[in-house]
C-alpha cells in the first residue's frame, strides 16, 4: 500500500459541547483520490477543517507525516486593491521561482481555466473568481489537496480538462462535489459521513451507490435479527419471573437495555 500521509484515530469532535463525531478514524495515503460525501450537516466542512488544522480534535490522535503540505480552495476571498490574477495565484509560492516554471504553471493551469494573469481580481465575476481560487490551489501543488465544489461555474470542456488534470495529479485529493459524474471519474475511494460515523468505501464514487445500499441492507438484516431476539427476551420478562433470583433480575434488566438500544439504533 502507498505511504500513509495523514491519520486521525478514535477522535472526538464536539460542536456546541455535543459530539459531532465519536471514535472518528480515517487515513489518507499517498496518491489517493477520495470523494467526501454525506448529508448537509453531516460534518464535511468540519472534517476538512480537521485535515487543514483549522479545527483541532477534542480527543484522540492526529498524525501527519513531516513535510506534508496541505492545500485547499478558500470559500471566501476578499481581493486586495489592484491585485492581479497572477498576484493572487502565485502569492504563496517562492518569489524567486524561475521564469520557466512560472510560465509552465500559467500554461498548464491559468490558460485552460480561461484566466488572464493581468486581469484585476476585483473586476472578475463570481464565477471567474472561483476559477482563480481553484487555479491557486492547483498551482501550489500540495501533497493533500482539498477541493470543495470545484466544478461550479465551469463549462463541460473545462470540467473534462480538470478531470484529466486531477487523475494525473501526483498528490492525494479529497473532494466534495454535487457533480456525481465528476466524482465517479476522478476517485478511487469514498469517505461516507453517515449518522456520526465515517465509513470507507473501497471503490471510487462510481460504485458507491451499490456499495452503500449493500451496507444498509446488511444493517437492516442485523437489526431484524436483533429485533427478534429482543422480542423473545421481552416475552420472557413479561411472563413474570422470580424477582428474588439474581440471574433473573439481571436478565430482565438486560432485556430492557437491549430493547432501548435497539429502538435508538
Amino acid at each position: 500500500m502507498s505511504d500513509l500521509w495523514l491519520s486521525i484515530e478514535d477522535a472526538l469532535v464536539l460542536v456546541g459541547n455535543k459530539p459531532l463525531f465519536e471514535d472518528l478514524t480515517f487515513h489518507i495515503h499517498a496518491g489517493r483520490k477520495i470523494a467526501l460525501v454525506g448529508r448537509n450537516g453531516a460534518g464535511k466542512t468540519t472534517l476538512m477543517n480537521l485535515i487543514t488544522g483549522v479545527r483541532e480534535i477534542d480527543d484522540g490522535k492526529f498524525w501527519k507525516l513531516a513535510g506534508i503540505k496541505i492545500g485547499y480552495m478558500e470559500q471566501h476571498v476578499v481581493p486586495k486593491p489592484n491585485e492581479t490574477v497572477a498576484d493572487f495565484v502565485f502569492a504563496r509560492l517562492p518569489a524567486d521561482m524561475p521564469d520557466w516554471e512560472r510560465d509552465y504553471k500559467i500554461g498548464n493551469v491559468l490558460n485552460p481555466l480561461d484566466l488572464k494573469e493581468t486581469d484585476i481580481l476585483s473586476d472578475l465575476s463570481g464565477g471567474m473568481l472561483r476559477r482563480a481560487v481553484l487555479a491557486r490551489a492547483l498551482i501550489e501543488e500540495p501533497d493533500i489537496l482539498l477541493l470543495d465544489e470545484p466544478t461550479n461555474h465551469l463549462d463541460i470542456e473545462i470540467i473534462e480538462w480538470l478531470e484529466d488534470f486531477l487523475k494525473s495529479y501526483q498528490g492525494s485529493i479529497l473532494c466534495v462535489s454535487h457533480d456525481r459524474t465528476f466524482l465517479a471519474n476522478i476517485t478511487d475511494r469514498v469517505f461516507w459521513l453517515d449518522r456520526g460515523r465515517l465509513r470507507v468505501c473501497p471503490h471510487g464514487f462510481g460504485r458507491f451507490a451499490e456499495w452503500s445500499q449493500e451496507q444498509l441492507d446488511q444493517e437492516g438484516r442485523e437489526l431484524h435479527n436483533r429485533s427478534r431476539k429482543v422480542e423473545l427476551e421481552m416475552e420472557w420478562a413479561n411472563r413474570g419471573v422470580k424477582a428474588r433470583v439474581k440471574r433473573n433480575v439481571r436478565r430482565v434488566d438486560l432485556a430492557h437495555e437491549e430493547r432501548d438500544t435497539l429502538e435508538q439504533d
